[in-house]
This record gives C-alpha cells, sequence and structure tokens, in this order.
C-alpha cells in the first residue's frame, strides 16, 4: 500500500528546475498544472503552459486565500527603493492541500519589521523582509491601498526607508 502525499507531486519537467539545496514545502493542483512552495520562494505556472517562474517570498507583498482561489500579488523595487505591485496573479486550486497555510507563513515568516508612516495624501509602509538564501535584511517601502502615487508621496516614503536603513545599520555597527 503507497503511503499518500502530503500534496500533489509536481511533474519531473518541474522538479528539474529547483537549485541543488531547494525543496517542496507544499503544492497544490490547479485545473492544469501545479503552484509550489519552496523554501525560497512560491513557483506559479507560466501562462500558456510556458515554463514556470519563481517568486521569492520577500517579493510578494499580498497572497490571500479565498473561495478557492490564490491571488498573489508580487512587488518590483523601484529605484527610490518603492515597490511597485504587479498585477494580482489569481489561480483556482483543485487540490490545495497546505498550500495556503504555506503561502501564509512564509510570507509574514519574510517580515522582520514593520512600520506604518504618513505620507502626503496618505500612509505608507517601511519594510525590513528576509530574503531567503541571503544574510542580513532587505528594506523596501510601499504605498497603502487608498493613498495616491504622487511624486510627492514617494519622495517622502523613500526618505523614511533610507532612514529606516541608517538606523538599523547605526545599531548593527556602533561606533
Amino acid at each position: 500500500m503507497a503511503l499518500l502525499s502530503r500534496w500533489p507531486r509536481p511533474p519531473a519537467s518541474f522538479r528539474s528546475l529547483l537549485q541543488g539545496n531547494e525543496r517542496v514545502v507544499g503544492a497544490a493542483a490547479t485545473t492544469d498544472s501545479f503552484v509550489v512552495a519552496t523554501q525560497l520562494g512560491l513557483w506559479l505556472p507560466e501562462p500558456a503552459g510556458e515554463g514556470w517562474r519563481r517568486i521569492g517570498w520577500d517579493r510578494i507583498v499580498k497572497a490571500t486565500w479565498q473561495d478557492g482561489r490564490l491571488e498573489v500579488v508580487e512587488g518590483d523595487l523601484g529605484a527610490d527603493g518603492v515597490v511597485i505591485d504587479r498585477p494580482a496573479v489569481s489561480l483556482a486550486l483543485v487540490e490545495p492541500a497546505n498550500l495556503p497555510s504555506v503561502v501564509r507563513a512564509r510570507v509574514e515568516g519574510s517580515i522582520a519589521r514593520s512600520e506604518q508612516v504618513s505620507v502626503p495624501g496618505g500612509t505608507g509602509r517601511v519594510v525590513a523582509r528576509r530574503v531567503p538564501g541571503v544574510d542580513g535584511l532587505s528594506w523596501t517601502a510601499r504605498l497603502d491601498s487608498g493613498t495616491p502615487d504622487s511624486p510627492a508621496a514617494r519622495e517622502a516614503l523613500a526618505d523614511y526607508r533610507r532612514q529606516a536603513v541608517e538606523s538599523a545599520t547605526a545599531a548593527s555597527f556602533p561606533d
């Protein structure tokens, strides 16, 4: 009698993409593919079956699980250190297994510090995140939803981010 797996087994074509030390910690079947979580990030199928793409846990700015759908928003870091959201990717999971809880734990676990700050027109957030496989923290900033994206808001948020990085560096390496 075969033992039941905790999650659907990804195809061999996918497993060949993993780095030498990368291991699967969760997976779920979609209608025509898989979503796979490793300790380094979340692997999503590309549209039209054109392969796979891994998003590092530190780059996922929002992930929600509702009504059988996993929705993931990835952020790109602008030159000023302010994150720009990519369009959300929404996937129907026919066999979610442990994937929603793994995604939540890994995204939340990547956040070392988060502080809401006031910017012109609303608020933003300065966040220190752990990058899988890398020592130290990555500092980013993101406008909160409802806050208009303006040059003044972005500049204020970038300034808060710079101050947070300088403060953390000074605390780590006192004179």
